[in-house]
């Protein structure tokens, strides 16, 4: 039995958690300060493009993001997570250099500017946008638990994640060709990664911002 409660020669891929709530950040875009307070419909439809597995360009990204007015605790101080989510995905410097250095398809790391509320003090270390459209068609339905997972519109499924016993999530030999970072067609809200991006990780003690779930993989 490996470290991860997985078989060791059992190949697998990872959902991840850690753009989801678990790691939600009150970090606001500069441009809401200047339309009144609410966040303009280009930026909202950017969040929701992005965090349903669209990959877009640079320039549909805010550059500056600044803490939340009268929240508690602070954004700025919070620790910043890995990963983490205002509606976007954000991943710290450390976590992008080891996805940059993976196969990333269809996607890329945009940097950002997080700043104190003075608006002239920088957060320390550096921050990047994730986005990626990269998609497989893996995920085997019939085959995984089916208390774990809720059918949506589409053809979709949304994986209700406990953490003392996440569902069994099966995928096809699939999942394991192409790039180490993508969504599953069948998936809402999350999305993977390969066993080779969590390795390398793991090895730079990042993970566990990520907020894994092991799923194994079906060979055919």
């Amino acid at each position: 039995m490996g470290a991860d409660g997985g078989h060791p020669r059992e190949p697998c891929i990872w959902l991840v958690q850690g753009h989801g709530i678990v790691n939600a950040r009150g970090w606001v875009p500069h441009e809401e300060f200047e339309n009144g307070g609410k966040t303009p419909e280009p930026i909202l439809e950017a969040m929701r493009l992005t965090k349903a597995g669209w990959f877009l360009p640079q320039d549909r990204f805010p550059t500056d993001n600044y803490p939340l007015p009268n929240s508690y605790p602070s954004a700025h101080e919070e620790r910043v997570p890995q990963i983490f989510t205002n509606g976007f995905i954000f991943l710290a410097g450390e976590s992008a250099e080891v996805v940059q250095s993976s196969d990333m398809g269809e996607g890329a790391l945009y940097p950002v500017r997080l700043w104190h509320p003075d608006r002239k003090t920088l957060m320390p270390g550096e921050f990047f946008y994730l986005s990626q459209g990269n998609r497989k068609d893996a995920f085997l339905q019939e085959r995984s638990d089916k208390e774990g997972i809720d059918a949506m519109s589409h053809g979709r499924w949304l994986v209700r994640i406990v953490r003392a016993r996440p569902p069994l999530l099966l995928f096809s030999e699939s999942a394991l060709r192409g790039p180490d970072i993508w969504w599953d067609k069948s998936i809402y809200k999350h999305f993977f990664i390969s066993d080779r991006l969590k390795r390398a990780l793991d090895q730079r003690h990042l993970s566990r911002d990520w907020h894994l779930v092991r799923c194994p993989v079906v060979l055919d």
